[in-house]
């Protein structure tokens, strides 16, 4: 059995798809002009036609490199998602600790609790994984993409998964129960087999 979290496919083809009318926008300003050239002409009176100034076209390079950097990590979240929980033999691994770096590894021994929680935040109400540690340590003190709700209550954002967090932390939870059975058992089997 393995149990692996990875963001929403859907999700991450609206929000690249979302980023489209930005970048061809930016590119209108910045080469031809002719769905701007277009707008304004609908918009404006030929008295009134407003002109581009310096400030548009860099505020069209800002829009263009913000719109290209969002399609294109939607699109790789789309065809290569990132594992954003993942349980192995050690312990559970997630990327909490930022962009470009490797996923924390909790041990399974220093999780006392995990469960799926809703918390409001400005009136919306977002989906949390929730993990109960034994001891902080190791773990980053402001984590990326997570929370911590209390002093060792770790929220876990869960928004953008493609699986409901309450029933990823039941996984979870047989997941470390299996892989504690594993772990007894083989180190029985050392015992068994240490020359005498």
């Amino acid at each position: 059995m393995t149990v692996v979290v990875r963001r929403s496919a859907l999700k991450m083809w609206l929000m690249a798809m979302g980023g489209l009318p930005l970048l061809i926008i930016s590119l209108d300003v910045l080469t031809e002009r002719r769905i701007t050239r277009w707008l304004t002409d609908i918009i404006f009176t030929p008295e009134n036609v407003q002109i581009f100034e310096p400030r548009d076209v860099i505020f069209a390079w800002a829009m263009f490199l913000f719109s290209a950097f969002l399609v294109s990590w939607g699109l790789k979240e789309l065809f290569i998602p990132t594992k954003v929980v993942e349980c192995t033999q050690e312990g559970l691994a997630l990327r909490i600790n930022g962009p470009f770096r490797r996923p924390s590894l909790i041990p399974w021994e220093n999780i006392r609790d995990v469960g799926g929680a809703d918390i409001e935040d400005d009136g919306d109400v977002i989906p949390l994984l929730v993990l109960t540690v034994f001891d902080r340590a190791g773990l980053p003190e402001n984590p990326w993409g997570a929370r911590w709700v209390q002093e060792r209550e770790l929220g876990v954002l869960a928004a953008d998964w493609s699986e409901d967090p309450q029933a990823v932390a039941g996984s979870i939870a047989d997941y470390a129960v299996d892989a504690v059975k594993r772990g007894k058992r083989e180190t029985t089997a050392k015992l068994w087999q240490a020359p005498r």
